[in-house]
């Protein structure tokens, strides 16, 4: 027998080296070979499962990073992969053997290994281009933090509820918290309590308590995309001792120490809150507020605002309310249920003269249905897909948001749920949903989808940042008109407010007019202040009607024959400025800013793609990221090097499509999306290759169909929608708030993150769509 077998029969019998029947075994599995055989296989195990009193040093012998450790006794010199094949060993010999010790010396991250295999021994000979690589920032990790928070790499041991004894390594401490690098050798779970003893703070202070064990919850366990062989686990403190807080206080024990951590905790925090609020300003979802079944607040921004006017009808009256009502958001409100999501699809339809809305939740109808749903609305140039994420609001969420109940016109604690409207499908996708055979069912099985028209009342509308969005200022005005309609129809009224290029007007009975409709103003009183001009019959392009029909909001046309009469409005306003009444525009305070802020950072249902310009070329600078990471940023994370993001499956050889043309700086230029397919071609756990299409660089859809069917049998399916838009302005109010802050920490550190926030100028966002695409396609497995 070679000798390959043997060590391999020996392995095999680790296990059972102290069992009773030990002898037995092993005559069973060298049955029919030499009595040599069975010598030599007892001889390899009494070597292996020998005890090792050998410390072991890898610095400077492996490819990573050692610290020291002490384990069971004896002091190691060990790397983050040795340190896990230490636990993973030690669980396979039952103590530390010289088994262990050769499995130590012989981890796949070895240079000598690595050079019996031909690898390459440092990583950083065989350059490679990390030009799509970018920077993480988790959005909202230093939330509402209170309290200091110690980077301290110390030894401790965990102690499993499973009665497990863990070496592992802590990476910052709170009084109330912590992170710990534990071996990935071992299952944690959420929720799970464990006891904790800080065995390197145990020997080297004599901090009171210290030496007892702590309780913990595992609030958190992530991944480490560098490097396999550990995770991270994010906790929460259990008891009331005071003893990690006197143990932050010994190690910052100086005033200056104290002032340094403190400043460089505030520098840290400064930056990423100056990502965070231009993420929310910038952000494609539309953030909705509720109280109960009623829609009370909605947030806009810069890149959502195609959203809010889809669900605008013929008379730009907003319908968005009777998108929530009371049956559908009984059914996301459900009383104890912390979050939910849901598909909508929507679509709308011309009868005479007035827009009809319909939209289907996915819960709402059969499957029958909503076939019937998708033949009759994707034949439809306004067909939508939209995914509802609801959460509910915790009583501190609550009580933030009603201390500026009055700022927002609203019941003291009466918002009770917050939800986010994301765009997933339009009509470039619409033959996807024709694919099915359409259902032999009536089509007014749908109109129990059909919204209601003229909601009783109208959501507060705020705009996600302190500065006004007005081109020019509105004045209270009165003075009587007549308006005539392209029919010739003529109706009295009153204006209501004016500035230079608009008008509100209120009329003495209904008329039938719509947005976009033209009209002309006769301004019967004005006209004699200037009877050479034009005032008799000015022309207005309808913006907005009221549900009564009688109060418009009005535009001018902005002719060349118009220039003298707008010059007139604007002499009007500046010579009786003392007696006019500028009407106010509802701004957000930098308090309910922030307030708003902190509640949506815990919800972020996308991630934001933050792009600077190197040279004359667009390049991702910064990726946004939450926990619990979805499983195509895990993709990234493990494609990227250390920890950084890599972006190539997403935006290499697409420059130009996803970054060059949708951030161009075009005044008014809306988001551009683009819906990109992964497939992750996968061995056991390890990633073989990473393919990504565009759905344009598809030749139809059955070999998008292929594709996806290939992803699933080879390994996993990804379906991400891309967006990008230029940033004219990354500024906000409370980024200016935060510079104003740092500047008096260190002002070389305010400057410089002003002009990194003012590099950025384009803004990206990815949105899962796997799910719907599956169920769209009929592919769910």
């Amino acid at each position: 027998m070679q000798q390959p077998e043997i060590l391999s029969i020996a392995e095999r019998l680790i296990p059972a080296y102290h069992a009773d029947d030990f002898d037995f075994l092993l005559g069973q599995m060298t049955e029919g070979e030499p009595p040599s055989v069975k010598i030599l296989v007892k001889m390899e195990l009494n070597r292996v499962m020998a005890p090792c009193t050998k410390s072991i040093d890898l610095r400077g012998r492996v490819q990573g990073e050692c610290r020291e450790y002490e384990l069971d006794g004896l002091k190691h010199w060990l790397d983050d992969v040795a340190f896990n094949a230490y636990h993973k060993n030690t669980r396979k010999f039952g103590t530390y053997t010289e088994g262990v010790w050769e499995a130590l010396c012989n981890t796949h991250n070895n240079f000598r290994v690595m050079k019996q295999r031909g690898q390459s021994a440092r990583s950083d000979s065989a350059p490679e281009s990390h030009a799509l690589e970018v920077e993480a920032i988790n959005l909202g990790y230093d939330l509402k933090r209170q309290e200091n928070r110690l980077r301290l790499s110390s030894q401790i041991e965990i102690h499993l509820a499973s009665r497990q004894l863990v070496h592992a390594v802590t990476v910052d401490l709170s009084p109330s918290g912590a992170k710990f690098k534990v071996p990935s050798a071992f299952d944690y779970k959420l929720g799970e309590i464990i006891q904790v003893r800080f065995v390197e703070l145990e020997k080297n202070s004599d901090i009171e308590g210290i030496d007892q064990p702590i309780s913990y919850r595992i609030v958190g366990v992530d991944d480490s995309y560098e490097n396999d062989a550990v995770k991270f686990l994010r906790l929460l403190k259990l008891d009331d001792s005071n003893t990690l807080a006197a143990v932050i206080e010994k190690y910052l024990k100086s005033d200056a120490q104290k002032a340094r951590h403190d400043n460089q905790d505030k520098i840290i925090r400064a930056r990423s809150r100056g990502f965070e609020h231009t993420y929310l300003k910038h952000t494609c979802n539309l953030p909705v507020f509720f109280s109960g079944n009623e829609l009370k607040l909605v947030l806009m921004t810069e890149n959502n605002q195609s959203i809010w006017q889809y669900w605008q009808d013929e008379r730009n009256q907003q319908t968005l309310n009777s998108l929530f009502h009371d049956q559908r958001m009984a059914q996301l409100t459900t009383p104890g249920m912390k979050g939910s999501n849901n598909v909508l699809y929507a679509f709308t339809h011309e009868h005479k003269g007035q827009t009809l809305f319909f939209s289907m939740m996915m819960p709402e109808a059969t499957r029958e249905v909503r076939q019937l749903f998708w033949h009759i609305g994707a034949k439809k140039e306004t067909w939508k897909a939209f995914r509802l994420s609801v959460f509910e609001l915790s009583d501190e969420e609550r009580a933030e948001l009603s201390q500026h109940s009055t700022e927002l016109g609203l019941e003291p604690n009466s918002l009770t749920h917050c939800g986010m409207l994301q765009e997933i499908s339009d009509e470039t996708c619409r033959k996807d949903y024709l694919l099915t055979d359409k259902p032999k069912l009536a089509s007014s099985e749908l109109n129990r989808f059909r919204h209601t028209r003229n909601p009783s009342y109208n959501p507060v509308c705020l705009y996600f940042d302190a500065k006004s969005r007005r081109k020019e200022a509105r004045y209270q005005f009165k003075s009587p008109l007549e308006l005539t309609t392209e029919n010739d129809e003529v109706l009295s009224g009153v204006t209501l407010d004016l500035s230079k290029h608009g008008a509100s007007i209120a009329l003495s009975q209904p008329t039938r007019l719509k947005a976009d409709d033209l009209c002309h103003i006769n301004f019967n009183e004005l006209q004699l202040y200037d009877k050479k001009l034009p005032l008799d019959s000015v022309p207005y392009k309808v913006v907005r009607i009221s549900p009564s029909g009688k109060r418009l909001q009005l535009a001018i046309i902005e002719e060349s024959q118009n220039l003298r009469v707008i010059a007139f409005f604007g002499r009007l306003i500046s010579h009786n400025q003392e007696k006019l009444v500028a009407k106010q525009e509802l701004l957000p305070s930098n308090e309910l800013l922030e307030g708003l802020h902190d509640i949506l950072l815990d919800k972020v249902v996308s991630t934001p793609i933050f792009v600077e310009k190197r040279g004359s070329n667009l390049s991702p600078k910064v990726i946004g990221i939450n926990y619990p990471i979805p499983g195509y940023l895990k993709l990234l994370a493990k494609l990227g090097s250390g920890e950084n993001y890599s972006l190539e499956p997403i935006y290499k050889g697409r420059a130009s499509t996803l970054l060059a043309q949708p951030m161009k700086r075009i005044e008014g230029a809306q988001p551009q999306y683009h819906d990109l397919y992964l497939m992750v071609l996968k061995f056991g756990k390890r990633i073989q290759s990473v393919e990504s299409k565009l759905v344009s660089e598809f030749n139809g859809i059955k070999e998008r169909i292929d594709f996806i069917k290939k992803a699933q049998l080879m390994g996993e399916f990804y379906a991400i929608r891309v967006c990008g838009a230029p940033v004219f302005d990354p500024m906000t109010a409370l980024v200016q708030k935060d510079l104003g802050e740092l500047s008096q920490v260190s002002l070389h550190k305010a400057r410089a993150l002003e002009k990194e926030i003012n590099s950025i100028v384009g803004y990206g966002e990815i949105t899962d769509i796997t799910e719907e695409v599956l169920i769209r396609l009929e592919l769910t497995q």
